[in-house]
């Protein structure tokens, strides 16, 4: 189970091209600044965030009272760790003044102890509640930040103020301490990139000791509210059983995907990195079959996970409903991260397949396009009408919002859009890997390889390689097949192996041609999706496409697909991105006549055309209806 694929350093990476430098500087110029008003309260109109007030308070700067969620301090890591992915690439003066002079105000904030955290300040509140209280949960994405920050720019403060906050949950949890394991995982892999960068065994002693503790029974939460210390958090978890926090078993035993599905995803994260550490089959195996569990009984075509919004969370197989799904971008970012180890694990190509659907189609539908809107919910389908009056959709959103009282999705989006060369690449002793097909350069010594390529709308990516003999592993995406492969301007015959296409060769500027078939398809469910019988679905390449009221009307319910019809491809509407490809094919429309509520008149099928657009383009242009399944004209015949 040894890790088979490592990351390269950031520094290394260049991701760009007219796709990715469009997102890398919106993230640079707009979210990042736009995201830090927001953590300062100056944004009008947005839900009141008081992060950064919150760490004055507690570093005594200020006199009030905290606000805002149990988890609020982790906004502000989330943010710092985007500014650190940031800094690698793009060196900023300025940026990394600002990221001092906050991570010397979290160094106020902390204690003599190491304990950081600003809505935990009594110190008899501390650790009475792991299922509910999120302190293990804000640790573990300081930590994070602080290892990307330590990265970007070599300096140790932040570093250190991770280690001491590390060492002082080390003082508290383990065998002969403080039994128990966060409601909320994140720590445990936390932990383990701590142990990466300081080569210091306790800490994944200890983040082993957080995926091994939970699960035993007696369960330790149940124990824990038995406590005269304990008090409530989220009272609306109470019915909620030990399967929602994945604690109903041992981790190595479980083989379903289930309860709230960000928690799940973090905690296979961490799975993965210790299975590959510490060369544990058991581990490995179960991280293994939750993979294949989630991917082909429990994820949404566009990459989404999450079915339920009562507990944000799995449910059953195969129940994907799409217009009262959750999906939220947190998950998407979650499942990359889960996948990303799996490929490093395993190096097969099908983890990095599953990591770009859910990239090109959740993750990146909760940004609008201007960077100043955010989705924590990516529905399937949406009717304005609907969700405005039915309490049952009201966590479904017709347009982004500024921002939200739970802000996780809009700093999880930008770390990952800005981290995304540690998931376009990695390496071994004996080659590269192209995990993303992404405008750019990664070098590893003397090893280098230059993308120039328009995907994922092109159909063409032309690398060159230089430094030496070495492999250069190509994914061949499912999602775009490659067509052909050219070296120096003649066809070749690769070798496959896992996924990848491999070529051995004493590169010296020799130049890779490849072509990805990028016709248009319809995409259809398993029967056991009962809610798409009958339905179809459009995707080119890795993006999911979409019907939107704002080009074909109103009523979207009413169009058939003509699957037998060729999809074309069109001009991107206005607003939208004009390097993108729209399609347009041919429907129907039900033209019912029927005049009252019920009765006899049956619909008649008027031929039409339909225009689609990229899934995760869609809201840009107002409110209004959209749905990415339709009626299958092939299937209804």
């Amino acid at each position: 189970m040894t890790k088979k694929i490592l990351p390269l350093s950031l520094k290394d990476i260049t991701v760009g091209g007219s796709f990715w430098s469009r997102y890398m500087e919106l993230i640079r110029k707009e979210v990042i600044p736009y995201q830090w008003d927001i953590l300062n309260d100056r944004i009008p109109d947005a839900a009141r965030s008081s992060c950064i007030k919150n760490f004055e308070i507690a570093a005594g700067r200020v006199q009030d009272e905290f606000y805002g969620m149990v988890f609020q301090d982790s906004d502000l890591y989330k943010w710092l760790e985007s500014v650190a992915y940031t800094l690698a690439v793009y060196p900023d003066a300025e940026l990394e003044k600002l990221a001092d002079d906050v991570i010397t105000l979290i160094g106020e904030a902390q204690g003599e102890d190491g304990y950081v955290n600003t809505h935990y300040r009594d110190p008899k509140t501390r650790w009475t509640n792991l299922q509910h209280g999120h302190e293990l949960y804000c640790a573990g994405h300081l930590i994070e930040a602080a290892v990307a920050y330590h990265d970007a720019t070599g300096k140790a403060a932040f570093l250190e103020v991770a280690k001491r906050f590390a060492d002082c949950i080390d003082s508290v949890f383990g065998e002969g301490k403080k039994s128990g394991y966060p409601g909320h995982q994140e720590i445990e892999l936390a932990l383990y990139k701590l142990f990466e960068v300081t080569k210091e065994k306790k800490y994944l002693n200890l983040a082993a000791y957080f995926i091994n503790e939970r699960g035993k029974k007696p369960y330790y939460f149940l124990l824990e509210q038995q406590r005269p210390t304990y008090k409530e958090v989220f009272p609306e978890l109470t019915t909620f059983g030990q399967d929602y926090y994945q604690a109903v078993a041992p981790p190595f035993e479980q083989k379903v995907a289930m309860g709230h599905s960000v928690r799940a995803v973090y905690m296979y994260s961490a799975m993965a990195d210790l299975a590959s550490e510490q060369n544990d089959k058991a581990l490995a195996d179960a991280c293994e079959i939750l993979y294949r569990d989630i991917t082909e009984k429990q994820m949404y075509v566009t990459g989404a996970i999450g079915s339920a919004s009562i507990g944000e969370r799995f449910t059953s197989a195969y129940d994907l409903p799409n217009d009262l799904i959750y999906g939220e971008t947190c998950a998407s970012v979650g499942l990359m991260m889960f996948c990303r180890r799996m490929n490093a694990m395993y190096g097969d190509a099908k983890y990095a397949d599953t990591m770009e659907i859910a990239l090109y189609n959740t993750v990146l539908a909760g940004i609008s396009l201007d960077g100043k809107g955010f989705f924590y919910v990516n529905p399937l389908e949406v009717e304005p009408k609907k969700v405005e009056n039915n309490p049952n959709y009201k966590h479904i959103k017709p347009v982004r919002p500024k921002w939200f009282d739970c802000a996780c999705c809009p700093s999880n989006l930008a770390r990952t859009v800005m981290g995304l060369g540690l998931y376009a690449y990695g390496k071994t002793d004996e080659g590269l890997y192209v995990n993303l097909y992404c405008e750019g350069s990664a070098k590893d010594g003397m090893r280098e390889i230059n993308v120039s390529t328009s995907y994922p709308f092109g159909d063409t990516a032309t690398l060159t390689v230089q430094g030496g003999s070495f492999d250069v592993y190509l994914r061949n995406p499912q999602a775009a097949p490659v067509k052909s492969v050219k070296i120096n301007g003649r066809p070749m015959d690769v070798k496959t192996e896992n996924g990848y296409m491999v070529v051995t060769r004493d590169w010296k500027n020799d130049t890779i041609e490849i072509i990805f078939d990028m016709a248009p398809r319809y995409i259809y469910s398993v029967a056991d999706v009962q809610v798409n019988a009958g339905k179809a679905a459009v995707m080119r390449g890795p993006i999911v496409y979409c019907a939107e009221q704002v080009d074909n009307g109103e009523l979207l319910s009413r169009y058939v697909l003509d699957d037998n019809a060729p999809l074309t491809e069109v001009k991107m509407p206005q607003g939208l991105l004009a390097e993108g490809v729209a399609l347009q094919t041919k429907a129907y429309s039900y033209d019912n006549k029927q005049t009252t509520l019920y009765g006899t008149t049956k619909p008649t099928l008027q031929p039409c055309d339909l225009k689609l657009i990229p899934y995760f383009m869609w809201a840009n242009r107002g409110e209004n209806e959209m749905r990415v399944y339709l009626g299958s004209l092939a299937l209804a015949q």
